[in-house]
């Protein structure tokens, strides 16, 4: 059944074009026919209600925890009207019966697997192995940042599906590097600024932070990247960007990407300099920034400030020192639906069984080419 036949009239989230839907059908067709109860976290931007659609041909919804620094007003209150939908916080989620009660009113109990964005449930595991959250029987992450929480978790009691290393999470990645480089350069513009003549440092060689270097250096700017793997500086070295020490590094910035999840910067590193900084995150404040930003105020355009000794240099984050490109929406197109369809094929792994205990079982490559050979099909086909 056709994605959009499948709502009532009146039902609809959005409706999406036709290769969209296309796309998504061919996904759910390649999966196998047991139904899934799912309480998703998600970022409520533009390509969030398609996926909500598709999901519902496969798997029962319970209910949906938006992550609060990339809700989009309109698609908050469209997906509110189907799902119960609740903003999520890192706090509900550091005490297991806080966790419990959350997701005990959303499921009544139905066994469910969670389908997580950051590593908010990293704790759940171990928590099940202490007699919480029983009816809770699997867990699929999306980011690279979370991935890394739960191999720091005891997850012997539950299987964990990560796409956040799959060949459609890269393809995302690469975008996603861009998208922010677009929005940083985009806030600089409004204050009369650009990147020209400015010394940029790239924290963390990732796959965002290599997608954010290469773009800026396909410009023409002054790039520099620093990387707390020395593989991964040796890597930038090959490939022609300067790779001076941390503490250099930050110093002559006037430019700072921080793409790390991991804490990379902290106030202190930024009193040391002696000139202004613009920074811009590719994650989240709290997850990127090991800095209190209930102090910083808003000044020129959407960055914010904190105070400083030296009254004659500021320091700037953009958006709060949340992801920049979400400024902007956060969309990049047909390689989010890619993602997409990596978690309903994550889902359905675990529905299968495929995955092994203890450790973060990954996609398939049969599961891979599934998702890419789809996108071929409705996207990349030849329409004369």
């Amino acid at each position: 059944m056709a994605i959009v036949q499948s709502f009532r009239q009146g039902h609809h989230l959005v409706q999406p074009g036709h290769d969209v839907q296309g796309f998504f059908n061919q996904v759910c067709a390649s999966l196998s026919t047991r139904r899934a109860n799912l309480v998703m976290v998600c970022h409520a931007i533009g390509s969030l209600p398609p996926f909500l659609q598709a999901l519902e041909q496969v798997a029962d919804i319970s209910g949906i925890l938006v992550k609060p620094k990339s809700a989009q007003t309109d698609i908050l209150r469209r997906i509110s009207r189907y799902h119960r939908t609740e903003i999520l916080s890192r706090e509900i989620c550091e005490s297991p019966f806080k966790t419990q009660e959350l997701l005990d009113g959303m499921t009544g109990g139905r066994e469910t697997i969670l389908v997580d964005i950051g590593g908010y449930f990293c704790n759940v595991p171990a928590w099940k192995q202490q007699g919480f959250l029983q009816n809770i029987v699997g867990i699929v992450e999306d980011t690279e940042n979370g991935h890394q929480r739960y191999q720091k978790s005891d997850l012997s009691g539950m299987p964990v599906v990560s796409v956040a290393r799959s060949t459609t999470k890269q393809l995302e990645d690469w975008w996603v590097g861009r998208a922010i480089v677009f929005s940083a350069e985009r806030q600089l513009r409004h204050i009369g600024e650009t990147f020209h003549a400015k010394k940029i440092t790239v924290l963390g060689f990732g796959k965002i932070g290599f997608s954010i270097a290469d773009t800026l250096l396909r410009h023409g700017y002054d790039v520099s990247v620093f990387d707390t793997d020395p593989c991964k500086r040796v890597f930038a070295k090959c490939l022609n960007y300067a790779i001076p020490e941390r503490d250099r590094a930050i110093s002559g910035a006037d430019v700072i990407f921080s793409a790390t999840g991991n804490r990379a910067l902290r106030l202190a590193d930024l009193n040391r300099k002696s000139r202004p900084t613009f920074v811009f995150s590719a994650t989240s404040a709290d997850d990127e920034f090991d800095i209190d930003f209930s102090t910083a105020t808003k000044t020129y355009g959407e960055f914010w400030q904190f105070p400083r000794r030296d009254d004659r240099m500021a320091d700037f984050f953009a958006n709060r020192g949340n992801a920049i490109n979400f400024i902007d929406g956060g969309e990049i197109g047909r390689y989010a639906h890619m993602v997409q369809s990596a978690i309903a094929h994550g889902i359905d792994a675990i529905l299968c069984g495929e995955y092994a205990l203890g450790t973060i079982s990954e996609l398939s490559q049969t599961r891979e080419r599934l998702i890419s050979s789809a996108y071929i099909s409705e996207f990349e086909q030849d329409r004369g």
